[in-house]
């Protein structure tokens, strides 16, 4: 156990003495991880997005502008008939002014001369075995009715995100292992000029009968420190990120980026793996 404690603190204490190059090397890595970091949370995020979609099985119908609060709350119940509608909330003309102005602080008639929002109603679907493709049917046959206008449902959203979500996860895969393979060369090139810089103390530690796993971890601990600190910094800035995008957002959307800490110990881990195998990419090379 002393042995091994006196391993991990070589490799701190090497560490240590080259303060310049050790810093240049967590920032690079850092910053270079942290677009990892934000790729990752941008998925995730992605994909709760589409979830939340495939939950909401309602539909908003919207019908023309000539059509009456009675015309529109027939039409409805006839829409209530249908299979696989539960029920139908009416919103008139006048209610959706009041939602205008609850929205937006304005009074929709402060605005303009006649209220041009349209009467609609909003149909919730039975939850129970349907797919959001499914909907598709429904609304079509919706739309085909007289006096209806549009309708409006998640699927249309849920088909736009993973029409690109796949094409998205591909491109940020892609990204993420050559960031992560160049990690690995960036480990085991400030692991080399760490040996380089040490070599006269290698040599006599052979000399001395020191074994090659003796003369070897601790630039490998070296390698992990410097990956996992890199880690850690990626994540501080992808965490910043986060904060920074949900102000923005805040001033469009109620929706916000949430921060998955489960991708950012993902992300330290792999990193650590990756650091490994630069660390002893660069001792296989040069000690033995």
């Amino acid at each position: 156990m002393d042995k091994f404690f006196y391993l991990l603190s070589e490799g701190y204490r090497s560490l240590w003495r080259a303060k310049l190059s050790t810093f240049s090397s967590i920032t690079t890595i850092g910053v270079t991880l942290s677009f990892v970091g934000f790729g990752a949370m941008a998925t995730s995020n992605l994909a709760r997005l589409a979830n939340e979609s495939r939950s909401d099985y309602t539909m908003e119908v919207f019908f023309t502008q000539l059509t009456t609060d009675s015309e529109a709350q027939k039409i409805m119940n006839e829409i209530i008939s249908m299979d696989r509608v539960r029920e139908g909330i009416l919103i008139t003309k006048q209610e959706a002014a009041e939602i205008f102005q609850k929205e937006f602080g304005e009074n929709i008639y402060d605005l303009l001369d006649d209220n041009p929002l349209p009467t609609s109603c909003v149909i919730k679907l039975e939850e129970s075995g349907l797919e959001p493709t499914e909907m598709e049917p429904v609304a079509k046959a919706i739309e085909a009715m007289d006096r209806v206008e549009k309708v409006s449902y998640p699927a249309e959203a849920i088909t736009l995100i993973e029409n690109y979500f796949q094409g998205i996860l591909s491109v940020v895969a892609l990204i993420s292992m050559a960031i992560l393979m160049g990690t690995t060369v960036l480990v085991s090139n400030t692991i080399r000029l760490t040996i380089f810089s040490r070599k006269d103390l290698i040599r006599i530690l052979k000399l001395v009968g020191a074994t090659d796993r003796f003369v070897k971890i601790p630039f490998i601990v070296e390698g992990i420190i410097v990956g996992i600190s890199g880690g850690v910094l990626a994540s501080i800035l992808t965490y910043l990120f986060i904060r920074t995008a949900n102000s923005f957002l805040m001033l469009f959307t109620p929706y916000q980026l949430i921060w998955d800490w489960r991708v950012i110990i993902l992300l330290i881990l792999v990193v650590a793996l990756f650091s490994i195998l630069g660390s002893r990419k660069a001792v296989n090379k040069l000690l033995t």
